[in-house]
């Protein structure tokens, strides 16, 4: 599954709970950079896209530089199919969710993100 499905299904998933959606453009963090953000005060979500030839470990790493500079969440988005494969542990242990996209643009979160209280 491609990055720009994955980013519009997660995109109209965050604007139907009320947050501003950015994507416009790769949000550097520290030393990392991020794909996306949804903001509804006072909660700042970092998002990071992986299709299913991306690196998920890499992408653990930019949500984990987020959290670290100000994000009280973090949400790593893959395809349904690759999630399914994931160790959940990873997740529910760092406090980053695992969102799932399915081909119909659905979006469940298979590992729900913990809200972590920090600088904004």
């Amino acid at each position: 599954m491609r990055a720009v499905f994955l980013r519009r299904a997660i995109k109209q998933f965050y604007k139907d709970q009320g947050y501003r959606v950015n994507f416009s453009r790769s949000i550097h963090v520290g030393n990392g950079m991020i794909d996306g953000e949804a903001i509804r005060e006072p909660y700042h979500v970092a998002i990071e896209l992986k299709s299913d030839r991306d690196d998920v470990l890499r992408g653990l790493g930019q949500l984990l530089e987020a959290l670290a500079h100000g994000y009280n969440q973090a949400l790593l988005v893959t395809s349904q199919k690759r999630a399914k494969r994931l160790d959940t542990s990873v997740f529910k242990k760092s406090g980053i969710g695992l969102g799932a996209v399915n081909s119909r643009t659905e979006v469940t979160l298979i590992v729900e993100p913990q809200i972590i209280y920090g600088e904004t």
